[in-house]
């Protein structure tokens, strides 16, 4: 499968030379705003939520291949006060916080005032967008999301700027323990469902809860089909886990195929349980660089490289002559 250059280039910026993702996620706005305030979100002022973003951002990015921000508070000041490096690759999130609600089904918004166009308008090297997937919704429920992909696929495809989606399932008319018993299919059917549509990165839920599958063979295998199912590389995404839990599911994808994790607050939530901002930002700039390396060590020993799933380097190298005129 061939790439265009333009998306080439943005997989370049958010990996390493190996061709693995070590990438953080700091684009959370209502769950930050939790973990801030957790009687009253609606607290987490602006001004609040622009430092914390600013703190962790100067503390970590520097670290990871991807740093991935939202629009709300994150992009603009960590470009304009210098805290982003230019050599970290830049993701911007184009959904809202949270999901409108179909009965017990969840449907994904786009930002009012935010596209596709600004995120490349402003350098970044990929989208992102979460999006809320169950395969088994009504069937207009599913058609609203695929369409929301879709459209965003196509916005990507015409700027050629790499697309990283990060469908999240839940239970539906479910109870949650029911749900966690088949997670795992539920979530290599939605890869099948959404990967051919234009995607260039899979953010990834991990197929499978450890919780009710205890075996970790059997989930190394899930592993496996997830990255026999899907038709662009994928990453793991932590969900809010705590880190030891999410060091050993990282392990896991890695060696069942990933190409690497995008997480955040697995890797940063619990300097939130510290009191005060320079206290908080103290732990993010110690045990949150070191979360960091564990996860990213994991990764260079174990990710398979991206362009594996595009035919390997070779496959990508070959660009005719003159083909900037046809660009």
């Amino acid at each position: 499968m061939r790439i265009s250059i333009g998306k080439l280039r943005g997989l370049q910026q958010i990996s390493d030379e190996g061709g693995r993702f070590t990438m953080i996620a700091m684009d959370q706005r209502g769950s930050l705003q939790k973990m801030l305030h957790p009687e009253d979100p609606k607290a987490a002022r602006y001004a609040e939520m622009e430092a914390v973003k600013l703190g962790v951002t100067q503390a970590l990015a520097p670290l990871a291949s991807g740093y991935l921000l939202d629009p709300d508070f994150g992009v603009g000041p960590a470009v304009n006060r210098f805290v982003l490096p230019g050599r970290t690759g830049l993701l911007v999130a184009l959904e809202t916080s949270g999901y409108e609600t179909q009965g017990n089904w969840r449907l994904t918004k786009l930002l009012d005032g935010w596209s596709v166009e600004k995120v490349k308008r402003l350098g970044a090297s990929a989208a992102k967008l979460l999006i809320f997937f169950h395969p088994d919704a009504p069937r207009e429920v599913v058609d609203h999301q695929v369409k929301v992909v879709r459209s965003v696929a196509d916005e990507c495809r015409r700027l050629d700027l790499a697309f990283v989606c990060e469908p999240m399932s839940y239970p539906g008319d479910e109870t949650a323990e029911e749900f966690a018993h088949h997670k795992a299919d539920t979530v290599i059917r939605t890869a099948e469902a959404l990967s051919p549509l234009g995607l260039d990165v899979l953010k990834a839920e991990f197929p499978g809860d450890v919780k009710v599958t205890k075996d970790p063979e059997e989930l190394r295998k899930n592993c496996e089909r997830l990255s026999r199912t899907t038709k662009v590389p994928w990453v793991v995404l932590s969900a809010g886990a705590d880190f030891d839990v999410f060091k050993g599911l990282v392990g896991t994808a890695c060696q069942g195929g990933a190409s690497g994790f995008l997480a955040g607050r697995a890797i940063w939530k619990d300097a939130f349980k510290e009191a005060g901002f320079e206290r908080q930002m103290a732990f993010v700039r110690t045990q949150g660089a070191k979360n960091f390396e564990a996860l990213a060590d994991l990764a260079r020993r174990y990710a398979r490289p991206w362009w594996d799933f595009y035919g390997g380097k070779e496959k990508l190298a070959d660009r005719f002559e003159g083909w900037y005129a046809a660009y």
